[in-house]
């Protein structure tokens, strides 16, 4: 992502790509971290929560 927002930057000639595609690509990161890891803890214990 962040070289797609590279790629954009020298094409426009302004940084705010490079940032916007970085926080977009750091957040997508994240979400994906949090989604693995609840299924992980959710689905490896069983029915701790009955």
């Amino acid at each position: 992502m962040v070289a797609l927002g590279s790629l954009l930057s020298s094409r426009v000639g302004n940084p705010i790509p490079i940032i916007v595609l970085a926080i977009a690509g750091a957040y997508g990161g994240w979400l994906l971290g949090v989604i693995v890891f609840g299924a992980v803890r959710g689905g490896a214990g069983g029915e701790e929560g009955r």
